[in-house]
């Protein structure tokens, strides 16, 4: 991650494009220094925000803590990436692997695996809405979407 803000910050200060490292339009492109700074922090800023992310919910018991509740939590952290491992391989990479394996791959940016940790969080939360209102009909004959329906 620091080699990759030393290479933006060269391709800002060179006049390339902070993230690809390709020429910019002609009329982007200044050779200040403050616009050149300042382009590096717009378009650098998504990335250092998405790795921020990446380190308090990809591993945030990498260290062991004393207090049981942190022992507890990083039992539930510890479940919820051998589920979203196993939901990865069971669906063929259709609910992507946890974050903290993504974030292995050389290919993708901060940004690109947190949206996808975000986009299967979503899902799994998607899916467990479905089987509480599955659920709910069937053992309670309740409506639920036809009651969010009318309260809409």
């Amino acid at each position: 991650a620091g080699l990759m803000d030393v290479v933006s910050l060269d391709r800002a200060l060179s006049g390339l494009d902070v993230e690809s490292g390709k020429e910019l339009k002609k009329k982007e492109q200044q050779s200040t220094l403050e616009t050149n700074l300042k382009r590096y922090q717009t378009q650098h800023a998504p990335e250092i925000s998405a790795l921020i992310r990446l380190a308090r919910f990809g591993s945030p018991y990498q260290y062991r803590q004393p207090h049981r509740a942190d022992r507890a939590l990083r039992l539930l952290w510890t479940a919820n990436v051998a589920m979203r491992l196993i939901l990865s391989k069971l669906t063929f990479g259709l609910i992507q692997p946890p974050c903290i394996i993504l974030s292995q791959d050389e290919n993708l940016t901060f940004r690109q695996v947190m949206r996808r940790a975000d986009r299967t969080t979503l899902l799994l939360k998607v899916m467990v809405l479905g089987w509480v209102v599955f659920w709910a009909k069937r053992r309670f004959g309740l409506d639920l979407v036809g009651a969010l329906m009318k309260a809409i």
